[in-house]
């Protein structure tokens, strides 16, 4: 058994000895690197916030650049409610219509198309009440137009108006007229009931010549202006071999109210209308160079509503 004299002595390094934090080698260099040196972290947060203040500032300019650009190039005759028309390689520039240039009120609105307080007025059998509603709808068809705002039509020409100016008028007219046109078709006992016998009255080929060109100048319209609202379909008490049409979403119609006033506030005569020939509407033209007032026809005096037509700005051939 060993003694307590044999047990080694504990050895306890001097503080002198210990290895200190900048002990060095033998060539005098520090085995341990000096500590970083301080950085003040707000600095960074400062370099950080003005990078992306110069930044968001220079895209802001960009854009600001590109959309004055834009308007500033755009032709000043144009209206600011046009929209910008999306088109395809084969045709990159779309036109403006001469509505957006004219000084008509034109302005949009949304509209669900089976909610025309109106719509009755139109529907139905041939009556007083539908002659008027056609003959007011149509009230400015012929309107006055004078010669800046025909050049910017295209150099348009069109018949000149008794103390200057032009008589023409806008494609919706033309389009509500051949509706009109269609209507009385249907009924032509009513509209026509001697239409084979009264000497200058339209024949029945002239009639149907008329109607078709109107029916195809529709045409040519509805896909010129295609509708792209969607439509679906429901079985109803009412629809059992057909299913009903409804659309669910409102269409973007022009408000047609101020624009019609406007047309209303234009309208023209055909007394207005400065005709070169000796006779005009089946009268002789009296000595001025004015063209005088047609007369109605019998089916006209008939139901009285083409008596007071023939003096306002409906143009009905």
């Amino acid at each position: 058994m060993m003694s307590s004299l044999d047990e080694k002595p504990h050895y306890t390094p001097l503080l002198s000895q210990l290895p200190s934090n900048h002990q060095r080698d033998h060539d005098g260099e520090s085995l341990t690197p000096p500590p970083p040196p301080y950085v003040d972290e707000s600095l960074i947060w400062k370099r950080r916030f003005y990078t992306l203040l110069v930044s968001s500032v220079t895209v802001i300019l960009s854009l600001t650049a590109a959309f004055t650009y834009h308007y500033t190039s755009y032709p000043k005759s144009y209206s600011s409610t046009c929209p910008i028309l999306p088109t395809t390689g084969d045709n990159p520039e779309v036109k403006i219509p001469f509505l957006k240039i004219a000084p008509a009120p034109v302005t949009y609105t949304n509209k669900f198309m089976n909610t025309d307080p109106d719509t009755s007025k139109f529907l139905g059998e041939p009556r007083p009440e539908l002659d008027k509603a056609w003959h007011d709808l149509l009230d400015g068809t012929l309107i006055y137009f004078s010669e800046d705002e025909l050049k910017k039509a295209g150099n348009a020409v069109s018949i000149s108006r008794e103390g200057g100016g032009y008589v023409g008028g806008l494609g919706v007219s033309h389009s509500l007229h051949c509706l009109k046109r269609i209507k009385q078709y249907l009924h032509p006992t009513y509209y026509y009931p001697d239409i084979s016998t009264t000497p200058g009255n339209e024949t029945w080929s002239d009639l149907t010549s008329h109607v078709d060109h109107c029916l195809e100048s529709l045409r040519q319209l509805v896909l010129c202006t295609a509708d792209t609202n969607v439509y679906t379909l429901h079985w109803t008490d009412h629809s059992t071999l057909k299913p009903s049409v409804k659309v669910p979403q409102p269409n973007v119609c022009v408000d047609w109210k101020p624009l019609h006033r406007w047309m209303k506030g234009r309208g023209v005569g055909f007394r207005e209308m400065v005709h070169p020939a000796s006779h005009h509407f089946g009268q002789k033209k009296p000595s001025s160079s004015v063209a005088s007032e047609p007369t109605a026809t019998p089916e006209e005096e008939k139901s009285g509503k083409e008596a007071e037509v023939v003096t306002g700005s409906e143009y009905d051939s």
